[in-house]
This record gives structure tokens, C-alpha cells and sequence, in this order.
């Protein structure tokens, strides 16, 4: 084989892996990859793979950190990325973390698997005013629209919000709306009440819910006695020290 030949097929080669790896890079012209120590694949683009101790993913407001990653191309044409190995994303006010996290870059739109947390920072308005409150959310599977910051958690989902507490066998939300709805049969925490159903609806920005019954009627258990309250700054120092005179003194005057 010729010297310009063998040049030729070294440059077509070159330049095919080239355009691979920037079709990876522009992800759609919508991502961008950071931060990648080790990067291989086929070299039609369709199947890659990416190592690196601190890997970082952009796409529009979406960030993510990771250290593994796998792309697919599918039929159409979009990409699907797989990160993986303590998967960190934030979208403005959303931050979720996770084992796994499949995402379709087309759709904006992926589940996260294995040990998952969902946390809402909680917004103000220029006032001062709280805008919406901060929710913590805990499950093993979650399908979210980062987009939308719409979300569906099942395998065992917990909810932790500023005026309750919950879990049921299914736990949706749409930011859009506001709605956030536990269903499949529900346990809620209310201050010292506790309510039990098949689904309970909240309109978080009405600051409303509705709850339903399922195959039986609603239960509720409410807390009857009021907790004693705390006795004010140095009341019970003051206490302390008139028993201790008392003592001293022989105890109390029997008017004698």
C-alpha cells in the first residue's frame, strides 16, 4: 500500500471518530460534555462510553454531575444518555440526587433508580414572602420532566413538606399547577393528626387539599390534649433558686 493511501485511510478514520465524538459533545446542538478522562465507543456514534472523576453535563438549565456515563443514538436519531455513579442534577430550585439516571436528551424527561432524593428549595418574592416551600422527597424510582419540574416517585416514596409529612404507593407533582397528589393508599402526618385513604390531592399554592376514600372510608386520629408549654426564659431557673431559699429557710412559714 502506497504512503498517500495508507494517509488517506488514516484521515478518513480521523475524521469519522471526529465527527462521532462531536456529534456526542453538541448532543443535539442542545449538551455538553465536561471533565472526561477516558472516552470510547463504536465509531458511528451509536454506542459510547465515558469515565471521569469529576463529569459534568449541561443542556440548557439541566446540569449534572457523575463520574460514568453510556450514550445510545436511537431510531430517530436522539441520543439517550445513562449516568451513572453518584448522579447529582440541579434545574433552578431542583436538586435530585441518585444511583442511576436514564435520560432521554430529546424529551428532557429520564428516571432515576436506587437510593433517590428530591429536594425543592423553598422561593421568596421580592418582599420577602414565601413563594413556594421547600419539599424533600425519598424514594427508589423517579420518573422526572426536568423541563416541566413534573415528577412521579414510586418503590416506597416519602414526602416531607412544610405543613405535613407523608408516603402512599405513588407521589406525583406538577410545578405548573402546584398539584401534588399521593396515591395507591396514603399515611399523611399533620402537625399531631394523622389521616388515612386511598388518595389525598394538595393544591400547594391555595394551600388546600381533598382527600378520598378508597375501599374503605377515610380514618383520622387526632391528638385531644394540648402538649404543656414550655415555661418562658428563666422562669424555671427563678423556680429553682425560691425552692432552694425554702430549703434554707426550714421550709415554708406556717404562719407561727
Amino acid at each position: 500500500m502506497s504512503s498517500r493511501r495508507r494517509y488517506m485511510i488514516t484521515g478518513l478514520l480521523a475524521l469519522m471518530v471526529l465527527m462521532g465524538a462531536g456529534r456526542v459533545h453538541t448532543a443535539a446542538d442542545r449538551g455538553l460534555f465536561k471533565g472526561i478522562d477516558r472516552f470510547y465507543g463504536d465509531t458511528d456514534g451509536q454506542h459510547l462510553f465515558m469515565e471521569g472523576a469529576n463529569l459534568e453535563y449541561f443542556q440548557g438549565k439541566t446540569h449534572l454531575r457523575f463520574k460514568a456515563a453510556e450514550i445510545r443514538e436511537k431510531p430517530d436519531g436522539t441520543r439517550e444518555i445513562i449516568f451513572q455513579h453518584d448522579v447529582v442534577l440541579t434545574h433552578e430550585d431542583l436538586r435530585v440526587t441518585g444511583d442511576r439516571f436514564c435520560f432521554d436528551t430529546k424529551l428532557e424527561s429520564g428516571a432515576f433508580t436506587g437510593h433517590v432524593v428530591l429536594e425543592r428549595e423553598e422561593s421568596r418574592d421580592d418582599q420577602g414572602e414565601v413563594v413556594k416551600e421547600w419539599i424533600r422527597l425519598v424514594c427508589g424510582h423517579l420518573y422526572l420532566q426536568t423541563k416541566e419540574k413534573a415528577f412521579v416517585a414510586t418503590e416506597a416514596p416519602r414526602i416531607e413538606h412544610a405543613d405535613f409529612s407523608g408516603n402512599g404507593e405513588t407521589i406525583s407533582y406538577r410545578d405548573d399547577e402546584e398539584k401534588l397528589t399521593i396515591s395507591g393508599g396514603f399515611h399523611l402526618l399533620m402537625d399531631e393528626d394523622e389521616l388515612f385513604g386511598e388518595e389525598i390531592c394538595f393544591d400547594l399554592k391555595q394551600k388546600t387539599f381533598e382527600a378520598r376514600r378508597g375501599a374503605t372510608p377515610l380514618e383520622m386520629r387526632i391528638e385531644l390534649e394540648e402538649k404543656e408549654a414550655a415555661p418562658p426564659d428563666g422562669a424555671e431557673v427563678g423556680a429553682n433558686e425560691r425552692r432552694g431559699e425554702q430549703a434554707e429557710n426550714g421550709g415554708l412559714d406556717d404562719g407561727g
